[in-house]
C-alpha cells in the first residue's frame, strides 16, 4: 500500500536507515517519520559520534594533545547593567 503526502500529494518512497523506516516524498522531498523515530535517528547518530571521537556516553569530546585549552567563556553583562 503506497502512502499519500499530506503536503503535495505525491507519492512517498520508504527507506531503511539506523533500524527507523524512514517515508519520504519523491516529489517535494519531504521527510516524515512516526511517532518515537526522530528519538531513535539521535540516538543512533550520538552513537556513531561517539564511535568517532572515542567518548564515553556522556562525556564532551577531548581536546587534542599538543592544542592550548580554549578560553574561558567571555563575561558579558546583561542588558542595562553598568
Amino acid at each position: 500500500m503506497s502512502l499519500t503526502c499530506p503536503k503535495c500529494h505525491g507519492e512517498m518512497r520508504q527507506y531503511e536507515r539506523s533500524g527507523v523506516v524512514i517515508d519520504q516524498c519523491g516529489e517535494c522531498r519531504g521527510i516524515f517519520l512516526d511517532r518515537g523515530e526522530l528519538e531513535k535517528l539521535f540516538e543512533a547518530e550520538a552513537n556513531w559520534s561517539r564511535q568517532q571521537t572515542g567518548g564515553a556516553p556522556g562525556q564532551p569530546a577531548q581536546q587534542p594533545a599538543g592544542y592550548p585549552p580554549p578560553p574561558p567563556p567571555a563575561h558579558q553583562p546583561g542588558y542595562g547593567a553598568v
